[in-house]
């Protein structure tokens, strides 16, 4: 099931408030929209239109996309307001190339410097994926994942490592479970979910080689895996996306 949208049926700038800044709350709608590619590669979005949409004013989206440029998902136009960054194949088999290191050496520090509180939540997080998994719920898997993920750095306690991750990560988000929502083989989502068990298993073991060994492998295939679609689809039309 698709994330609920503001860009589904808008809202109110009062139903935007809660927990976040207008800002901050304009940033994350705006980015799901990019990743879950309700807005295209290239395709060109307006500051009015986005806070119509949202419910807002311009400052709050102003702001929105100012750090979504940082990111790299949007492109300022300079009299045409902003386009969703396209990326190219390229740039997407290079970066998984360095996010493999990135989770290899993650993996590899949260094994050494494992706490009992981080141990608490990296099994929280491979129990919710085993529930995703059993229910073939995607959307959950996806976001469960990432979250697996970012707690795995947490454990690591490495800031620079993590502020690397936050750089390249963005090239990729499009395409990361593409794999899995393509769903030609049978049972992906059980043999994603033994990959991610047996790496949660050996980092609770605190047995840092073979934590490293299996996330760089989990991402490799993830890099073969999605690579292998996007040359398929994109390719003989075009050479970004």
């Amino acid at each position: 099931m698709k994330p609920t949208s503001v860009f589904d049926g808008g809202r109110t700038e009062t139903d935007l408030r809660g927990t976040e800044d207008l800002a901050s709350r304009a940033y994350r709608e705006i980015r799901q929209a990019i990743i879950d590619l309700s807005f295209q590669p290239g395709q060109l979005v307006q500051e009015v239109f986005l806070a119509q949409r949202l419910g807002t004013s311009r400052t709050p989206v102003r702001e929105a996309l100012k750090r979504l440029q940082a990111e790299g998902l949007i492109e300022a136009m300079s009299s045409r307001g902003a386009m969703v960054t396209q990326v190219s194949i390229d740039d997407v088999d290079n970066a998984y190339q360095v996010i493999e290191v990135i989770e290899g050496l993650a993996s590899r520090l949260a094994a050494e410097r494992l706490t009992d509180e981080g141990a608490a939540r990296v099994c929280s997080c491979v129990e919710r994926l085993e529930r995703a998994a059993q229910s073939e719920d995607l959307t959950a898997w996806a976001a469960v994942d990432a979250e697996l993920h970012e707690e795995i750095r947490r454990c690591a306690k490495n800031s620079k490592l993590d502020q690397v991750a936050h750089i390249v990560y963005p090239t990729i988000e499009r395409v990361r479970n593409m794999y899995l929502l393509d769903g030609l083989e049978p049972n992906r989502l059980g043999i994603a979910m033994n990959r991610h068990r047996a790496l949660g298993d050996a980092i609770l073991a605190r047995d840092r080689d073979r934590a490293e060994e299996l996330a760089r492998g989990l991402f490799r295939r993830a890099r073969e895996d999605n690579l292998r679609l996007l040359r398929q689809w994109v390719a003989p039309l075009r050479r970004s996306f």
